[in-house]
């Protein structure tokens, strides 16, 4: 008889106290997976966002520097005007002067195949072409928040375009400020190039 509750008293399950404890390490358990989960998940957010930042403003770069580095004399200055003005004799005429930050947000020119051809910063905030008067269109995502563009011609703030006259070959800087989405806030973005025009200015 004293052997039976002897065993009975083994055979019990888990006590009150027990199952508490095993709940709560369960729960820590699940709390770390997901936290875990969703780090990485912000994490390869943050990646793709930083890849596609990268590819499309690599393109952006590398399609505006080919354009102007071609870029073609303007001889009747039906391309390079402004207003009434025309710029014969031009290579790259500067646009879009902002007075509040003092520096254009555009330049236009001709590019290789003769076409009239205009990068700018719209209204919009939204980076930007027209090619031979015709409608403009997106060269960059709308998705990124463009902050700064500026044109400089011969690294001179005060210049307004680059003509045949000039002594030294014209040069372009342009630079874009993007700012990308962070951790809970934005990233500025600079992307900064100088190209040299390939043409003489004499041609």
């Amino acid at each position: 008889m004293q052997k039976s509750k002897i065993k009975n008293q083994k055979s019990k399950g888990f006590t009150l106290v027990e199952l508490v404890v095993v709940l709560a390490l369960f729960m820590v358990v699940i709390d770390v997976a997901v936290s875990i989960f969703i780090n990485m998940v912000k994490y390869q957010k943050r990646v793709l966002e930083e890849q596609s930042f990268l590819n499309q403003t690599s393109y952006v770069e590398e399609y505006m520097s080919k354009a102007l580095r071609t870029a073609v004399k303007d001889d009747a200055g039906n391309c390079l005007f402004e207003g009434q003005i025309e710029y014969p004799g031009y290579m790259y005429l500067l646009t879009r002067y902002n007075a509040d930050k003092g520096f254009y947000e555009g330049v236009k020119f001709i590019t290789s195949n003769n076409e009239c051809k205009e990068f700018f910063l719209d209204s919009d905030g939204i980076l930007k072409e027209t090619k031979g008067g015709g409608a403009s269109q997106d060269i960059l995502s709308s998705k990124f928040t463009i902050e700064d563009v500026r044109f400089l011609v011969n690294g001179d703030k005060t210049l307004h375009g680059a003509s045949q006259n000039d002594a030294s070959q014209p040069r372009i800087t342009f630079l874009i400020k993007v700012l990308v989405q962070g951790e809970g806030d934005f990233q500025e973005k600079i992307i900064q190039t100088t190209i040299s025009q390939i043409n003489l200015n004499t041609q």
